[in-house]
């Protein structure tokens, strides 16, 4: 008799709350950005090798000096850490620019809506009522759900809650192309993403008509700078598409996969061809936030995903594995060479995606994007 074990995984999710600031919590922020700013530049002049080399060399010097509780100088280390690798990619002196502070999940307590978090030694910890809707409620009601982290903002707290999911087994895979103005499934699906475009030249043309009625303002400049709305616009969308990627996935039993897209805007930089619109269109996509939002919620309802190599998906045939070198970014259909099929550019790419995943699949694919 053959036995079926079931695959489970721990599956995190994000959850948004709302707060309203006082000089309280306006305090913990600066405290803990003054902190982090500290342990940057303690590893860098003694260069410190290592987030546990960090913490172990600011915990004692820090719990006296701010005063703060044991946790602080934990979550200080990893935040100082992980801005110190970021900044030596691109290159940049790494400092801490935002208020901002995290802390793991022993370090607070949730009591329904009202947080509880540690700061001085010796003071009365911090309440914080949250703000929530019917969306955020039903985590807070959910007693399954495990805490995570906990990140805190100006006016936000973000909660990390974590289940074990059993993972669906699939029948069958589903490919997955991103592209400028769609996102094309190898089962035909698509879905327009014009609106991202459409969002981006709106708030574009908003900013260069201030720029030029102002030129020199500061004000609106930093304004700009930290401008969300353009941002939660375009979030709030791509969560409607993901969603409906992952729930069709969910329900027609397919394990996901994405290409894994790496270098992107280095690839439409000056000089390579393109107009400067493009250029800038590009840059603005989102790309990596659509696929992450995709592989999260794919993840928290138990749907597998796989990252695939993204290289020549466009141009390489999916029934006869023909290479198109000569493919241009034009070029929305052409005709193999080779075997004489009509392919179309973002479909055919969806097939390769496809083909290429190596989740076992419990029934048979389509003959023309079978794989693993």
């Amino acid at each position: 008799m053959r036995v079926h074990t079931q695959l489970v995984m721990k599956s995190v999710k994000t959850v948004s709350f709302c707060y309203k600031p006082t000089a309280q919590t306006r305090e913990v922020l600066e405290t803990f950005r003054m902190m982090v700013n500290h342990a940057i530049q303690i590893a860098l002049e003694e260069k410190v090798k290592g987030r546990l080399n960090l913490r172990n060399r600011i915990y004692r010097e820090f719990r006296q000096r701010y005063e703060v509780h044991s946790n602080y100088p934990y979550s200080v280390a990893e935040v100082a850490w992980s801005i110190i690798k970021k900044h030596n990619r691109w290159h940049r002196k790494p400092s801490a620019e935002r208020l901002i502070m995290k802390l793991d999940n022993e370090s607070y307590s949730l009591n329904y809506s009202i947080i509880c978090l540690p700061f001085r030694m010796g003071e009365p910890r911090i309440f914080i009522p949250l703000h929530y809707g019917d969306w955020q409620r039903s985590f807070l009601m959910d007693a399954t759900l495990k805490r995570g982290s906990v990140t805190m903002t100006e006016s936000t707290i973000i909660i990390a809650f974590s289940k074990e999911t059993t993972v669906v087994e699939p029948l069958m895979k589903v490919g997955i192309d991103l592209n400028e103005k769609s996102v094309v499934l190898s089962d035909g699906a698509r879905y327009d993403l014009s609106k991202v475009g459409r969002l981006h030249t709106e708030y574009g043309v908003r900013r260069r008509g201030f720029y030029a009625r102002h030129p020199v303002d500061q004000r609106l400049k930093r304004k700009f700078c930290k401008d969300s709305r353009e941002k939660v616009r375009v979030r709030q969308f791509l969560h409607l598409v993901s969603k409906k990627i992952t729930e069709g996935a969910k329900a027609k039993r397919q394990a996901i996969i994405l290409e894994e897209l790496k270098g992107i805007r280095y690839v439409h930089e000056r000089g390579n061809g393109e107009s400067r619109g493009r250029r800038r269109r590009i840059s603005q996509w989102p790309f990596g936030l659509l696929q992450q939002q995709i592989a999260y919620k794919a993840a928290w309802a138990g749907v597998p995903v796989e990252f695939v190599d993204a290289s020549n998906t466009s141009k390489e045939c999916s029934h006869c594995g023909y290479l198109n070198k000569g493919l241009k970014m034009t070029e929305r259909e052409w005709r193999c060479p080779s075997c004489g099929v009509t392919l179309d550019r973002d479909l055919n790419a969806a097939d390769n995606i496809e083909r290429r995943g190596t989740i076992p699949c419990l029934a048979v694919v389509r003959s023309g994007a079978q794989g693993g």
